[in-house]
């Protein structure tokens, strides 16, 4: 009798609780993400919405979300007027390239499916920023969109070099790469931001970041080659020893052998297209 009396009070209680939360609590409250954000579309909506949606597919997110960033960095939203200069640049650079050499379907059927814009860098622990980031080839975040400007040829090769580098990750995690390229410079390091660019391609690196690990390696020797173009790849690989030029050239045959017989494209020609299109800019 003693704990069905109990039984009863905490019943009684329950119920007061909840009537209590009831009175004094609005649950009808609309939550971002949730149906509580709302806009109406404008300028930029439209022309993304003819340019990336309607012909690829991608989604670009541009108004601020926490939930697709790092939850424990401090970002900044971007801001609306770097969004166009941004994605055409991203459209004229990257997209249109592959579509001219590889055709609308690669593109289509291997570009991520989001972008993420975001307006400052996200700052590491080990003293470096992250200037991108890609999750499960789907999608691909990118920050520091605040400070691009279209007309300083050296913001948008940084820019390119994060979605190359990015996209080859996509590529590599489709169709590996030969397992021959993890065998040419195989002194990986997870402290590679410790050294710098100098030692990294002394080593037969083409940047510090090449050093993490081989499909870091990988996605860097593309995009390094398609930022500078053959003539400026051939001008970095010629002025370092012996020993650095003869692995790089090495990374280089692997990586127009891979877009050869994995995806059917002439690297070199790509990698003209791509020169040819930054440098209209």
């Amino acid at each position: 009798m003693k704990t069905f009396y109990s039984n009863i009070i905490f019943i009684l209680l329950s119920v007061g609780i909840i009537a209590a939360c009831s009175e004094k609590e609005n649950l009808d409250t609309d939550l971002t993400g949730i149906g509580g954000d709302t806009w109406t579309k404008g300028q930029v909506d439209n022309w993304l919405e003819q340019n990336y949606i309607n012909p690829y597919n991608i989604e670009v997110k541009y108004r601020f979300d926490r939930y697709e960033v790092a939850l424990g960095k401090v970002l900044s939203p971007v801001r609306e007027d770097k969004v166009i200069p941004v994605m055409e640049t991203i459209k004229r650079t990257w997209i249109e390239p592959y579509e001219q050499q590889a055709g609308e379907t690669f593109i289509k059927r291997l570009s991520p499916k989001q972008f993420v814009l975001v307006g400052s860098a996200e700052y590491n622990n080990n003293n470096t920023i992250k200037l991108g980031a890609a999750e499960g080839g789907r999608k691909v975040i990118l920050f520091v969109i605040n400070d691009f400007d279209k007309k300083q040829k050296s913001e948008v090769k940084q820019m390119l070099h994060t979605i190359h580098h990015e996209f080859g990750h996509i590529l590599h995690q489709t169709v590996m790469y030969s397992v021959d390229y993890k065998t040419i410079t195989p002194s990986y390091t997870a402290s590679w931001n410790d050294y710098s660019l100098e030692d990294a391609r002394s080593r037969g690196f083409i940047t510090e970041y090449a050093r993490n690990n081989p499909d870091d390696d990988f996605v860097e020797m593309i995009s390094i080659m398609l930022i500078e173009g053959k003539a400026g790849f051939d001008a970095i690989v010629n002025s370092l020893p012996a020993d650095a030029q003869a692995s790089l050239r090495k990374k280089e045959q692997l990586v127009v052998r891979y877009y050869k017989e994995a995806w059917n494209i002439d690297f070199y020609s790509l990698q003209s297209k791509a020169q040819a299109a930054i440098n209209s800019l």
